[in-house]
């Protein structure tokens, strides 16, 4: 008698759960595809270059949106300076601003926000190795001449700007005056961390979240009259350039994703360990010490993580999954413009400045993406089926087509190996009032079901899926699975 069954896609990839025991959902490798909060598996969005190449030589050395205006950082020609350039609102020319050579040529990080007394008090504050220096609203560039030099990590906390050094040294400005390091008189201070520092992060409860190579503290206080460092997790520490903050703290860890959770008792946290299902990737292919840029998509609930191979993950509530770009991403940043809408920038070892989650290519290379299922075995691992036909649940598509293998009995040689299909589809039908006009098909549905012929028998299946296009993201839902009870497995 004929059956069905219908497999929930979602979960993203888990590599420490044998096979056989993997929610059917799950993903044994996923390339350039993401776990959306509502379920399933969506081809990732692409990326456009924003203007030219930075002037100057080697890798871009930093990237910030700020009042409406993308910034980058790259190292001047044939000398040991860089500068901070603007795109121009044509979006065809970089322009110096400030001095040309005035920055240090180092990794630069920025910090947002606001330590004075009115809202056109909002600055940017940038630090790369040299002297910190201050962006204001109106585009003035100002360096904090009085700031010591050789910081690599910034933070605004408390109407403090804090700078963190390497060799284990935080320090402070006084209370509302980025300007002020007068320790004596001025309110300013250093704090010592006792560990090669990593990171620092503005937390929940009015902390900063100090993050070193085999730790992880707490700073808590208002002023330098209170300010006190606790340790919060002694025995693990995180990587340099992998701490964001999306509600809680995340970074990598020795064992892959880590973060802090706020617990009910005020001001305290504890360890989690979301990343826990790709571990092998960091235990044994050593992602810990790759880490190159991180970020977070606040749209889509992801913190993301690259890594020096042109790799990286996503990590959303709904799983983890992988992506592979044809460019090495070096720095990343997000951004917010003035209308509320995010704005993610990458930039590249070349010097180039891009938008991620902008465009259907990858800045005019087609997006590969690799799917494999888990296995299901129907809840009869030793009954055998006769597998007939699959209907897969697809939407927010366009005209693209997908490729789709599959396999029986966990990979056995012994077990007959049908042959790959592919499915054509043209999906983009949209909301009334929500949808923007040019973003959509008239006639066509928001969700189809897409029929596949399967042709086998074995007590398990799965499904590998392949794609490569410049089209508009796909989103799997799930699969309606047909199928006929055969025999018990025979020993």
């Amino acid at each position: 008698m004929s059956r069905s069954a219908y497999i929930r896609l979602g979960g993203g990839i888990d590599l420490v759960t044998p096979p056989e025991q993997l929610r059917p959902g799950a993903a044994l490798s996923c390339i350039n595809y993401e776990c959306p909060v509502t379920g399933g598996y969506r081809r990732i969005d692409g990326y456009t270059q924003r203007g030219p190449a930075l002037p100057g030589e080697g890798p871009t050395l930093g990237v910030v949106t700020f009042a409406d205006t993308i910034y980058g950082v790259r190292k001047d020609q044939g000398a040991a300076t860089a500068t901070l350039y603007r795109l121009n609102s044509a979006g065809d020319t970089w322009e110096v601003v400030g001095s040309a050579g005035a920055l240090a040529a180092g990794r630069h990080e920025f910090i947002e926000g606001n330590v004075y007394a009115t809202d056109s008090g909002r600055s940017l504050y940038g630090v790369g190795g040299g002297k910190p220096f201050e962006l204001a609203l109106d585009g003035t560039l100002t360096t904090l001449a009085n700031a010591p030099s050789g910081a690599t990590m910034i933070a605004l906390h408390q109407n403090h700007l804090f700078l963190g050094f390497p060799m284990g040294s935080l320090q402070h400005s006084g209370i509302g005056d980025p300007s002020n390091w007068d320790a004596a008189t001025g309110g300013a201070g250093e704090i010592g961390t006792s560990d090669r520092l990593t990171g620092i992060l503005s937390g929940v409860g009015g902390v900063l979240h100090v993050l070193c190579r085999d730790s992880i503290k707490t700073l808590r206080g208002t002023s330098a009259a209170d300010f006190v460092l606790e340790v919060t997790v002694p025995t693990s520490g995180a990587r340099a350039y992998s701490s964001q903050s999306m509600q809680q703290p995340y970074f990598i860890g020795e064992r892959g994703i880590s973060s802090l959770e706020a617990t009910q008792r005020y001001g305290d946290f504890s360890a989690l360990y979301p990343g826990r299902v790709v571990e092998p990737m960091f235990s044994q292919g050593g992602k810990a010490n790759r880490v190159i840029a991180s970020c977070i998509a606040r749209t889509k609930g992801q913190y993301r993580v690259f890594f020096d191979d042109r790799s990286g993950l996503y990590l959303s509530g709904n799983g983890i999954t992988a992506v592979e770009f044809p460019h090495q991403m070096v720095v990343a940043h997000s951004g917010e413009l003035e209308s509320g809408r995010e704005q993610i920038l990458v930039g590249d070892d070349e010097g180039n400045v891009y938008c991620l989650d902008d465009g259907q290519d990858f800045d005019g290379t087609p997006i590969r993406a690799y799917l494999t299922l888990a296995y299901t075995d129907l809840q009869s691992p030793s009954a055998r089926k006769r597998f007939r036909r699959v209907f897969w649940d697809i939407r927010s598509g366009s005209d693209a087509r997908l490729w789709m293998q599959p396999d029986f009995d966990y990979g056995d040689t012994q077990t007959g190996r049908p042959r790959r299909e592919y499915i054509d589809f043209m999906l983009g039908g949209g909301l009334w009032g929500v949808d923007n006009w040019n973003e959509f098909r008239w006639s066509v549905p928001g969700m189809g079901q897409e029929a596949m012929d399967v042709t086998g028998t074995g007590t398990s299946i799965n499904f590998s899926l392949f794609s490569e296009s410049q089209s508009s993201p796909h989103e799997l839902l799930g699969y309606d699975l047909h199928f006929d009870m055969r025999r018990q497995r025979r020993g």
